[in-house]
């Protein structure tokens, strides 16, 4: 009787726990795939490209890859009546590329997307807001000191960027947005290289960093020392570090967005803090408003400007990366390094 009594009592537990993890559910459905939006246009004649890719399905693969959409019909449209095709690149699946276009003021643009199994999607249409022109750049160097991935403590020197930019001028305060990229020269040292090359790297300076700001705290127009972008003050500076520098004027709903985004990634929170709500952008289902998309396509006006600066103008001896009795990765072959060429930009200072 008693060992008949454990068995129940036994089985009983088991149907509680059993009971106990039905009713904890993750809300996540591990084969949904959601439709990934990458794109803008601005006011500066250019080639704009546009990026359409679906989300991996969770536990296969790598979560973090995104497949891209082939095969997409793709227009960006104006409430006017116009239509400006985009085109699929040939050697870059999911890329689509819209040529030598320029937004108009007193237009407003929207994009229009279209699968191959008939999804209809569309941006909510935005038009371009009062530009505003970066004023002056000044850079300030720091020590920043960490514990490394062994516990060691690590001390580097950082650099960071900031500006000074004048809106009192504009009919509504912006809300601003800044990206930033960096480009460097390297020069091959190793043994035996009878003709060493000269490479030209670009690097992306505010990966998984963003960068907004709401014009409307201002109380005089005026935005001074802001800072835009920080880097790693290392070799790339020896010779000529170039920052390419974007300012974009940019809707109240895209600041939202990107602001929205910024919190979510800076959470740090432990794991019973509430999980961070889905960041919704301006992209929906035509036929289906309660698919979730991922992704802005925003139209923002731009000021764009580069900047040269290496450690001498800064008052610090830094030493190349090639040249030691070792030959680091890319001293042999400059060309090894990701994004490198030996093509000189037009834009480079001699």
């Amino acid at each position: 009787m008693k060992e008949l009594l454990s068995c129940l009592i036994f089985f009983s537990f088991l149907l509680c726990l059993s009971a106990c993890i039905d009713e904890i559910k993750l809300n996540v459905d591990t084969e949904q795939r959601t439709l990934v939006v990458d794109g803008f246009v601005t006011d500066s004649l250019g080639d704009f490209q546009l990026k359409l890719s679906q989300s991996a399905i969770i536990g296969i693969g790598n979560d973090n890859i995104l497949d891209p959409i082939a095969d997409a019909t793709v227009n960006l449209m104006d409430t006017d009546g116009g239509i400006y095709p985009y085109l699929e690149l040939a050697d870059d699946v999911g890329i689509y590329q819209l040529e030598q276009f320029k937004a108009q003021r007193g237009k407003a643009y929207f994009i229009d997307i279209v699968l191959l199994d008939g999804k209809h999607y569309q941006s909510k249409p935005s038009r371009l807001r009062s530009s505003s022109k970066i004023d002056k750049i000044s850079y300030t160097v720091s020590e920043n000191t960490y514990r490394n991935n062994i516990g060691d403590l690590v001390t580097e020197e950082i650099i960071t960027l900031n500006i000074n930019t004048d809106v009192s001028d504009a009919e509504l305060p912006p809300f601003l947005r800044w990206r930033v990229e960096g480009e460097y020269v390297i020069r091959e040292i190793s043994p035996g290289n009878l003709n060493p090359k000269r490479c030209f790297v670009t690097n992306n300076l505010d990966q998984n960093v963003i960068s907004v700001f709401d014009a409307n705290e201002l109380s005089a127009g005026i935005l001074e020392n802001q800072e835009i972008a920080s880097t790693i003050f290392n070799f790339r500076f020896t010779e000529k570090f170039c920052f390419h520098i974007s300012q974009y004027a940019i809707s109240e709903d895209e600041f939202d967005y990107w602001n929205n985004i910024k919190q979510v990634t800076e959470i740090s929170g432990s794991l019973f803090d509430p999980p961070p709500g889905t960041v919704v952008g301006n992209i929906r289902n035509v036929d289906d408003p309660d698919e979730i998309v991922v992704g802005y396509f925003s139209v923002a006006s731009i000021f764009f400007l580069r900047d040269f600066v290496n450690g001498d103008e800064l008052g610090s001896t830094i030493a190349p990366k090639c040249g030691r009795r070792e030959v680091p990765f890319g001293c042999a072959n400059c060309l090894e390094l990701n994004n490198s060429t030996i093509e000189v930009p037009d834009y480079w200072e001699l």
